[in-house]
């Protein structure tokens, strides 16, 4: 491998360089070198669309900021030697990213190809909504320790393996309430659960040979890019790792039977939590709790139309369209008997008017304003 191409996150001075004009540097590198060490103080959006016909290969040293190789492009490796910020991954279409430390929440966030491989811990909602592609290979998402409260949640696809080994919580590697919504996908893990995943969505298996396998042939590569060899004899014990698979669709149809209904879930719980039900009845006991219309009229209404703009008086030609295409029949037309100046006038009704503009719209010599209620 050639001598990689220094990017330094400071400039001549010492001062910190921004996110955006980092970026550019690291873009305009690519165009010469294929191979760069980037010294980066928390610059933001670093590994993003590298678009580039050869392989592009990014080591990190220093912090990391947010959304570290998101939407990530294939051929591209991304290595951090230290933790990572927010979003890592996220909408990665096919980088491999490799973080030998922690990191923090939204790891592969809406990811739909690709590897993320942790060394460490990650935070809250990893693995979340995955947009996988039959065409493509899946997306898969590697954690060393434990993740954070929602894991997978609405995983359409892609693939976790969460090793637990030097978890944040010993008692609980996969957060709180994981895999709700997932539709797909499936889920390794080895360690200690609450067990508050989504019944509805996934249940737990011991893994069939043909996981086990899929498992063991990838795992040295995993250990080998975070530095981790050692750990493979402990981490290949099979009876130690379960599985959480997504349930079928029949099956979550078998499941809503012990479902309740809206009707019955307010009249068990949520009226005996809020006072007839009105979650603001100790903050505002006086509040209107009258329904509000979908379509407003009378005061309610931002703008009301008035005939006669003052610009355009003596205009009309009388020819209806404004009381034709009123969608609440609010314009009519009113005849003036005994006045010289004029034989008729429109007018709006207040109460079925709605304020959308038509009248003003469809007037061919622009009578009608839309004035603001006042």
């Amino acid at each position: 491998m050639t001598n990689p191409l220094v990017i330094k996150g400071f400039d001549e001075e010492g001062n910190r360089i921004s996110s955006k004009d980092y970026d550019e540097l690291v873009h305009n590198a690519i165009e010469h070198s294929n191979h760069l060490q980037l010294e980066t103080f928390g610059q933001h959006n670093i590994g993003c669309r590298l678009y580039s016909d050869k392989a592009v290969l990014l080591e990190l040293i220093g912090p990391v900021g947010q959304r570290l190789g998101a939407m990530g492009m294939p051929g591209t490796t991304i290595i951090s030697n230290d933790s990572a910020s927010d979003d890592v991954g996220y909408l990665n279409i096919g980088a491999e990213i490799i973080v030998k430390g922690d990191a923090s929440n939204g790891v592969c966030n809406a990811m739909a190809e690709g590897k993320v491989m942790i060394g460490g811990s990650i935070g809250a909602r990893g693995l979340t909504m995955t947009k996988w592609n039959p065409a493509h290979n899946r997306p898969e998402l590697w954690v060393l320790g434990s993740v954070g409260d929602t894991f997978a949640e609405f995983n359409c696809g892609g693939i976790g393996i969460v090793c637990g080994v030097n978890p944040k919580k010993k008692e609980n590697v996969l957060g709180y309430r994981p895999c709700v919504g997932m539709v797909g996908g499936w889920i390794y893990f080895r360690g200690n659960t609450d067990g508050s995943f989504s019944k509805n969505d996934a249940k737990v298996l011991a893994p069939e040979d043909g996981q086990w396998q899929w498992l063991m042939d990838r795992m040295p590569d995993y250990l080998e890019k975070i530095g981790r060899l050692e750990l493979l004899e402990e981490l290949s014990i099979r009876d130690e790792w379960k599985v959480l698979v997504t349930n079928s669709v029949q099956e979550k149809l078998d499941l809503q039977d012990e479902t309740l209904s809206m009707a019955e879930y307010k009249e068990q719980f949520w009226n005996n939590v809020f006072k007839g039900g009105d979650p603001l009845s100790d903050l505002a006991p006086d509040l209107d709790r009258k329904p509000i219309p979908v379509i407003n009229t009378g005061d309610l209404r931002i703008k009301e139309p008035q005939w006669l703009n003052p610009s355009s008086k003596g205009k009309c030609i009388d020819c209806h369209l404004c009381e034709t295409i009123c969608p609440k029949a609010a314009v009519n037309r009113y005849d003036l008997d005994g006045d010289d100046t004029a034989k008729y006038q429109y007018g709006s009704d207040d109460q079925k008017c709605i304020g959308c503009g038509f009248c003003r719209d469809i007037c061919p010599n622009d009578i009608w304003q839309m004035s603001l209620l006042k």
